[in-house]
This record gives structure tokens, C-alpha cells and sequence, in this order.
């Protein structure tokens, strides 16, 4: 649809002047007509290799871990080694381990699978062997005070 460009008012298409005012109509220039596209099949060709092209040693690529693979890995390694350190004091390392685990669970569900991902998986397995040993221990040290103190066995100190 066109409009007069002195009045505004709608111009008939094929109009060469307004009915409205009598300018003249501008027209707008056609556009070329574009030829049928017709589909060229692709040329495949084998590239030219010289010698040295071909034999000529290239580096294999260095693959560094993403950013967070690595930190769910550190994660898992920090943890499970807090876990292990506490875990003389049974429960609490028990609870330690088990979130290290956890971390290097995820960590190897990112795809992270180096040394610290290993470590971490060792040391939180470790941890919370220790710390249930470490818990049946203090379990059993408590139960033994606590009954020779009820036995009265330790009254000859006093």
C-alpha cells in the first residue's frame, strides 16, 4: 500500500498521480528479477600432500580439565582429607567422609577422573573406616567410665 508523499492520503496501486492533490507518483524503482537457482553439484577433490606434509610430526592436543571438574575434584580431595583428620573423633569424621563421598561422586559424574578424584575416593573410604572404629572406641571407653564410676571403685581416690 502507498501514500502520496505531499498529502498523505492512499494511493490506487498503478497510480502515476494522487487524486487527492495531483502530484505525481514516484515510483519505486523494480527490482531485477533474479534467475531460477539451479543446483550445482559440489566438487569433491583430494587435497595435494608433498612429503614433508605428510610425515611431518604434529603435537597431540593438551586437554585441560574444565574449570569445574577441577574444583569438584579439589573439593573431594580437601574434604575426604578433613574427614580422615577428624576422624578420632568418630561421628564427626564419619559425617566428614560422608560428604567427601558425595563430592567425589559428583566430581566423577562432571567427568573428572585425575589423581585428586582417586585420592579423594581412597582417603574418604579410609576416613570412615577409621571414624566408625574410632566411634565403637569412644562408645565403649564411655560405657567402662561410666561404670566404674557408678560401681563406686573410684571412691578410694577421693
Amino acid at each position: 500500500m502507498a501514500f502520496c508523499n505531499n498529502c498523505g492520503s492512499e494511493l490506487k496501486e498503478g497510480a502515476r498521480f494522487c487524486e487527492q492533490c495531483g502530484t505525481p507518483v514516484q515510483q519505486a524503482p523494480q527490482a531485477p528479477e533474479q534467475p531460477a537457482y539451479t543446483y550445482q553439484e559440489p566438487v569433491y577433490q583430494q587435497p595435494a600432500y608433498t612429503y614433508q606434509q605428510q610425515y611431518t610430526y604434529q603435537q597431540p592436543e593438551v586437554v585441560t580439565p574444565a574449570p569445574a571438574q577441577s574444583g569438584d575434584a579439589k573439593g573431594a580431595m580437601i574434604m575426604s582429607i578433613i574427614g580422615l583428620a577428624l576422624s578420632e573423633l568418630g561421628i564427626p569424621g564419619i559425617i566428614l567422609s560422608a560428604i567427601a563421598k558425595g563430592k567425589v561422586k559428583k566430581a566423577e559424574e562432571a567427568g573428572a577422573t585425575g589423581g585428586m578424584v582417586k585420592v579423594g575416593k581412597i582417603l574418604s573410604k579410609i576416613g570412615m573406616i577409621v571414624s566408625i572404629v574410632m566411634t565403637a572406641f569412644w562408645t565403649l571407653y564411655f560405657f567402662i567410665i561410666i561404670g566404674v564410676a557408678a560401681s563406686g571403685a573410684l571412691d578410694y581416690l577421693y
